[in-house]
């Protein structure tokens, strides 16, 4: 018995699926060059003038699919206002917004997503994400890492949960910043070899 193998419509799905991967990659790569970009340039560097000598630039980790994953939102009703330390021994504040429920690993793991209190004028829509993880002191840097999120990017109760983007606060380069430390809840019990790493 012959099968009819709609070998077009493979063919199709293959082209369609290698360019969603192309898109993906494309947009870590953008996101990793302009960063280290950013703090390169003598114009664009949160560095004080007196730190630019010392600055041996940003590193990552090799880029890995599985750090970009499908994350559950689920909304916090009336979310708290959290006081946040800093690294300067401050303290800002911030709103649980909702949380990120996913697998990675082999372990099924959640972060708090927060949001500015007050937002932010201009940055109304922007959400945040603190976190720490095993490599923390060894490979990254110390005092934990950041990812980035807006309210919109949260489509059908999820979202894409991209660890590639995983950056550090100003205060791994810098001692003239006040950086907020993520919280304990937030740390994943698992290495987290993505984004920027610290050695």
């Amino acid at each position: 018995m012959t099968r009819n193998i709609n070998y077009i419509g493979i063919f199709v799905s293959f082209l369609f699926l290698f360019s969603c991967a192309k898109q993906n990659l494309d947009a870590i790569v953008a996101f990793q060059t302009k960063l280290s970009e950013e703090w390169k340039n003598p114009e664009t560097t949160p560095l004080k003038e007196e730190e630019k000598a010392d600055f041996k630039g940003i590193t990552f980790f090799p880029i890995q699919k599985k750090y970009q994953l499908q994350a559950d939102f689920s909304p916090i009703e009336n979310g708290k206002t959290i006081p946040f330390p800093t690294s300067a021994k401050k303290i800002k504040y911030y709103k649980e917004y909702g949380l990120a429920k996913f697998k990675l690993n082999g372990k099924k793991l959640e972060l708090t997503i927060y949001q500015s209190d007050p937002p932010i004028e201009g940055y109304e829509n922007s959400l945040f994400i603190p976190f720490m993880d095993e490599t923390n002191g060894d490979t990254t840097y110390g005092g934990g890492r950041y990812i980035d999120l807006e309210i919109s990017d949260i489509q059908n109760g999820q979202f894409t949960l991209d660890f590639n983007k995983a950056y550090n606060p100003y205060c791994a380069y810098s001692k003239h910043y006040n950086c907020p430390i993520p919280p304990a809840n937030n740390y994943l019990e698992t290495e987290i070899k993505s984004g920027v790493s610290y050695l």
